[in-house]
């Protein structure tokens, strides 16, 4: 599918730039090599194990940009090397795709595809909207949206979207989810400082092998400018779900609210968002409210850190089975000592509490040092 999906955007490359002359290439090949300690590789309660993990990721981006449009491709595999489990040692794959076009004066249209196949806690934290995660398992997710914005008025837009993802953990016992959705939607710029916006989405969740259910989400929403580096995004929504073997219904409220603030080297971000997620794992719809505050700040012109940190509930909709609870911090610094080299040290900790069975407790901190090396080329 991944495939089809970057002749698609090829296409729409080719069809809408005025010459071959107008074509600009940029490749860049690099190599990152990594050394992680895990506390808890398992994600257990107790009798832990941990271990040091060796990864060696080389890969390729490529850039193809003309006068209407972008591709950007990007591809790596990563080799994981554990030190004293031989057997957990795997390949994961990395595949992205982004196209955006201007096909007319109003008109432009945006698609994305990623590909990621993994047993990394690393790799599966960093998929959006999974849900809890309760344990290693082999995770295979791909996701493709696309996107068309049409121009009504100066200040007024339409939007049209469709977003397909597969969410697939190998293990026997778990579940699959594929979720078909599409939504519809205005922005309007009412002024310099403000935005609105309306939006309806539908999306169908196919689990695997439990109910499906389905979600519609009714949202308004605005953003505000204070200041050029003061922001305040909020939205509101009605949240309809729907099981479709019960055919029980749940109507819910959900919203988010966002303050960016933008510094001379950097930027903060304070969140808070309800919302209906497809629980991965769990095999059925889950209520998830999320606090999460970052900050990233050059310290100086060669080095460069960032710290996050959230709290998060997960609750069945329908029944009872899942109320968990999820703490998260992490922090990084990053030394480019080289234009085309730097140094990268992270921590990140995680502790989630089954508030149902308590046996499902973890903590698990990880910590990772990393060398990449890089070369750009306009071909």
């Amino acid at each position: 599918m991944k495939r089809y999906i970057v002749v698609t955007i090829f296409i729409f490359l080719v069809f809408y730039s005025k010459t071959a002359l107008s074509y600009e290439y940029t490749a860049e090949t690099f190599l990152s090599l990594s050394e992680e300690y895990n506390d808890n590789i398992f994600l257990v309660p107790s009798d832990k194990t941990d271990d040091f993990i060796t990864y060696i990721s080389p890969g390729v981006n490529l850039s193809i940009r003309s006068t209407t449009g972008e591709l950007k491709l990007g591809y790596f595999p990563t080799f994981s090397i554990y030190k004293s489990r031989d057997e957990l040692n795997e390949t994961a794959h990395h595949f992205t795709a982004n196209g955006n076009f201007t096909l007319s004066e109003r008109l432009t249209f945006s698609i994305s595809d990623t590909f990621v196949k993994s047993s990394e806690i690393t790799d599966i934290r960093a998929v959006p909207d999974l849900g809890p995660i309760r344990g290693r398992q082999e995770l295979r997710s791909h996701n493709i949206r696309g996107n068309i914005s049409y121009r009504l008025k100066p200040n007024l837009f339409y939007i049209l979207g469709a977003s397909f993802s597969d969410n697939d953990f190998k293990e026997p016992g778990s579940s699959e989810v594929k979720t078909y959705s599409g939504n519809t939607g205005l922005t309007y710029r009412y002024s310099e400082k403000t935005t609105l916006n309306a939006n309806v989405r539908y999306a169908k969740n196919d689990f695997r092998p439990e109910s499906d259910a389905t979600d519609q989400f009714y949202e308004l929403g605005m953003t505000y400018r204070f200041t050029q580096t003061l922001t305040l995004g909020l939205t509101g929504s009605t949240i309809i779900t729907k099981i479709e073997d019960t055919d029980e219904t749940d109507t819910g409220f959900g919203g988010s609210v966002s303050l960016t603030k933008i510094f001379e080297k950097g930027q903060a971000v304070l969140s808070y968002r309800q919302t209906v997620i497809p629980g991965t794992q769990e095999g059925e719809p889950l209520r998830d409210r999320t606090a999460s505050l970052s900050v990233s700040r050059s310290l100086t012109n060669t080095l460069s850190g960032s710290v996050s940190a959230s709290y998060s509930n997960f609750e069945s909709i329908e029944t009872n089975n899942v109320d968990i609870t999820e703490t998260r911090f992490s922090g990084d610094l990053t030394y480019r000592f080289r234009p085309w080299a730097n140094l990268a040290l992270s921590y990140s900790y995680v502790d989630s509490n089954d508030k149902i069975i308590n046996t499902r407790d973890y903590h698990n901190n990880i910590i990772l040092f990393t060398m990449r090396f890089s070369y750009n080329r306009r071909l």
